[in-house]
């Protein structure tokens, strides 16, 4: 089951949205997220969250939990935590980038969190779509709307690192977490590649650049 949480980074265009299905998904706010919501004309099925950045009046008919400001874990992470317990298994992160870096590192964090319970959280603006793998994977030209693909390990090394399909392949690197050595590939002739690797855990960026 697929579930979309909107945090509360800004967003100046939601045009970028129309590339994505959250029609008929599991729809969660994040505390201010429903700023989001509310301007996409979409009824959230709850909002979670302390309140301390949402001055506007929840609409009736929306399920709502408040939470103390002092607490252990953030409002998305309280909203991720509400998506995976619901049977989300996953979940697009929109609102996400873009806001203060902290916040948005955090989000980075979640991604592996929610990795570690079997579920993929996509963190998506108008130029980047960023998930984890820890497993190899095959992306299909068709399904990458960005330019640029690039790949970075995260909280460790990855061994046996290779790339079929794209530009600029590789094989057997390892990808280590203090040097840049699989960013800005792009499709090329092959409709597919192939990401192999024997362990660690790949971030897997698609980007435009900024127009």
């Amino acid at each position: 089951m697929r579930a979309v949480i909107f945090s509360s980074a800004e967003i100046s265009d939601y045009e970028y949205l129309r590339q994505y299905d959250i029609s008929g998904q599991m729809i969660i706010c994040a505390d201010a997220g429903l700023k989001h919501a509310i301007k996409l004309g979409l009824k959230p099925d709850i909002v979670l969250g302390d309140n301390d950045s949402f001055a506007c009046e929840i609409p009736e008919g929306i399920k709502r939990i408040i939470y103390p400001p002092e607490k252990d874990k953030t409002d998305t992470n309280i909203a991720l935590d509400y998506a995976i317990q619901s049977g989300a298994d996953d979940i697009i992160l929109i609102g996400g980038l873009g806001g203060r870096i902290d916040q948005e590192f955090s989000h980075f964090c979640l991604m592996e969190y929610a990795l570690d319970q079997g579920v993929r959280l996509k963190i998506i603006d108008d130029i980047n779509e960023i998930w984890m793998e820890r497993d190899s994977f095959c992306l299909k030209k068709s399904e990458c709307a960005k330019k640029y693909v690039s790949f970075f390990p995260y909280g460790g090394a990855v061994h046996n690192f290779s790339i079929k399909g794209l530009k600029y392949e590789a094989s057997g690197m390892t990808l280590r977490p203090n040097m840049v050595q699989a960013s800005s590939n792009e499709f090329d002739r092959a409709d597919e590649a192939r990401i192999e690797f024997t362990d660690g855990t790949v971030l897997v960026m698609l980007c435009d650049d900024r127009r």
